[in-house]
């Protein structure tokens, strides 16, 4: 059965579903979950055949809740207005077959009803980002110490190990996605790391940093359409790090819709390296 929960950025929420003994809020439909529109900019010239393609992209997605309340009127629509706040991000929640999806949304508008026994709710809701998501990112851990010591202790005559090392440098990463995806990348030093490099063989793609990291820095990398940053945490202190991309990168690294195979390396200190991979699937229908 379906299920569409909307949750504002206080964690108060909605339950809309075919059923009004589990809800107050009865779902008669809901537009604009499996309609994508792509917008092709193009111009046309008075010489040319045709017109000149000049780029895409998916245009913001809309969301059309109507819903039915049979009872508590007052308090329902209430309750509709404090759940759904101007000035403010919330999360749409869609579940299906045991499929769910997320997206982040802004609220348009919000209409209710004022008489008659079933009184009518429409809301709408404006995604600026038209893509939908698990929910959670995929972490991906390349290279991390992983702890072995556990309480209660008993060492014995032989010794104990306190932690082992599990290194990969190159790894297999499928995107589920219907499009493809940024990263975030996090490195972690145990010792000197010279000019840390991430490569996705698959696009060809190399990040590669010309820095020098310190033991116990961190560089945090985003590929994020709309949100390419790079910072160096040195001592609890964050630092705007993306002076030292290598401009001779072909792009920042992504990965494309399918199999990826990624690869980390620097110039020197490799073996004390630690890297993570986060990412999130997308796709144009709930």
């Amino acid at each position: 059965m379906k299920k569409i929960v909307c949750r504002n950025d206080n964690g108060l929420s909605a339950l809309f579903m075919y059923d009004h003994e589990q809800t107050e809020y009865f779902l008669e439909s809901c537009d604009g979950i499996y309609t994508v529109k792509n917008k092709v900019n193009r111009s046309q010239n008075a010489t040319t055949d045709g017109s000149t393609y000049n780029g895409e992209g998916l245009e913001e997605r809309n969301i059309v809740i109507t819903a039915n309340i049979i009872r508590n009127y007052r308090e329902n629509r209430e309750y509709l207005a404090r759940v759904f706040k101007i000035h403010s991000e919330g999360t749409f929640i869609h579940e299906e077959n045991g499929t769910k999806r997320e997206i982040k949304y802004r609220v348009e508008s919000i209409e209710v009803s004022e008489i008659g026994v079933i009184r009518t709710a429409v809301i709408s809701l404006i995604c600026t980002d038209p893509y939908f998501t698990d929910g959670e990112e995929i972490t991906v851990e390349m290279s991390q110490w992983y702890d072995e010591w556990e309480f209660e202790l008993e060492i014995p005559e032989s010794g104990i190990e306190f932690g082992h090392r599990e290194t990969e440098t190159i790894k297999q990463i499928d995107n589920e996605s219907t499009r493809d995806v940024g990263l975030t990348i996090t490195l972690e030093a145990d010792d000197y790391v010279v000019n840390p490099t991430i490569y996705n063989q698959t696009t060809d793609e190399t990040l590669k940093l010309l820095c020098t990291m310190e033991p116990y820095d961190i560089i945090i990398i985003k590929t994020i359409e709309g949100n390419i940053t790079i910072e160096l945490i040195r001592g609890g202190i964050v630092i705007d790090y993306n002076y030292t991309v290598d401009e001779d990168n072909d792009g920042y690294i992504q990965l494309q819709i399918g199999r990826n195979v990624v690869k980390y390396d620097a110039d020197e200190g490799v073996e004390y390296l630690n890297v993570k991979l986060e990412y999130s699937n997308k796709y144009i229908f709930a």
